[in-house]
């Protein structure tokens, strides 16, 4: 028998984490699949902040592009065994595609059409955040969802921070986020603007759905390749990037150079705004449609779910 909290009922579980358990749901009102998580007992003031950060946040977004907060409350969990305990607990919009991560890590790069078609999704969501004052701050693939239909949703607010600064500075200034994903400024304890940060990341991003691999390890002085872009030496970056690719030095379109090229700039103050962003050559060229991009990736869902239940099974023999 499925356990009940409120008018969601309860079957399995899909995932577990530090801060909860996230259960697959049904709503009985609108007859929609969810997501719950229940939160752990017992969480640390830290981990307790930074869920509330995420129900807040995301209390205030509502946009095809970012996981929707269908319900936060308090309420009683009763199990499928019959026994009842009151719980936290989150409802969110299903992701029944996965992340965009394990996509790209398991069946292969996108070309840039089909990068630019879910770039333009990711670009709306998080538009629409910047617009509503909320930076995310830990941009990466595995915090981008697709749905049934294969649609990009940003997800994970953990992290979010208001964009004109908890002061109303319009700066930020707690080092967080993900190391490989952070820009400079963030690593060097400087002020920070979030929209700034977080086109740094999606460049990132970009970069990777196209390559399979990031552009560099961290963006700090040490590092070889973000070194070059910071030197203004985006010749050499794209160069050896571009020798163990296919077609080589054809490999990736100038407009695609420019673009992450920018979005990556050292000066957080010469990187391009959203709208900048959104006006770029590269974001004008062909996009596949939505049927076409459906068709291919139910045969790259194929590939991923395979290659993790191999994993699965794997994981499970060395236990």
């Amino acid at each position: 028998m499925p356990g009940k909290i409120g008018r969601f009922t309860i079957f399995r579980t899909l995932g577990s984490g530090a801060s909860c358990k996230v259960k697959l749901a049904l709503d009985t009102e609108t007859g929609r699949k969810c997501a719950v998580k229940i939160l752990n007992d017992g969480m640390d003031e830290k981990t307790k902040e930074l869920v509330m950060t995420e129900v807040e946040a995301m209390s205030k977004l509502s946009n095809t592009h970012i996981i929707a907060q269908i319900e936060y409350g308090v309420g009683t969990y009763e199990k499928s065994s019959g026994k009842k305990k009151e719980v936290q607990y989150i409802v969110l919009e299903l992701a029944l595609g996965g992340e965009l991560f394990d996509f790209v890590a398991i069946s292969g790069r996108f070309n840039e059409s089909l990068a630019r078609y879910f770039f333009h999704q990711f670009m709306d969501g998080l538009k629409y955040c910047h617009d509503h004052g909320i930076a995310h701050r830990d941009l990466k693939p595995e915090n981008l969802l697709l749905d049934h239909q294969f649609t990009l949703k940003i997800a994970d607010f953990g992290f979010a921070g208001p964009t004109e600064g908890r002061d109303g500075s319009g700066n930020l200034t707690t080092k967080l986020g993900t190391m490989n994903y952070m820009a400079p400024e963030i690593h060097l304890l400087q002020p920070y603007q979030g929209k700034s940060v977080d086109i740094f990341s999606a460049a990132i991003i970009l970069f990777i759905m196209v390559a399979q691999h990031p552009p560099f390890t961290s963006a700090i002085p040490s590092d070889p390749f973000y070194r070059c872009l910071a030197g203004k030496r985006g010749d050499i970056f794209w160069r050896t990037h571009s020798k163990s690719k296919p077609d080589g030095d054809k490999f990736f379109s100038e407009e695609f150079k420019d673009l992450v090229e920018t979005m990556l700039k050292l000066e957080p103050g010469q990187r391009p705004t959203m709208a900048e962003v959104l006006a770029h050559p590269w974001m004008q060229g062909p996009i596949p449609s939505q049927e076409k991009v459906v068709a291919e990736f139910a045969k790259r869902d194929k590939t991923v779910k395979a290659q993790m239940e191999q994993d699965r099974l794997e994981k499970q023999a060395e236990k």
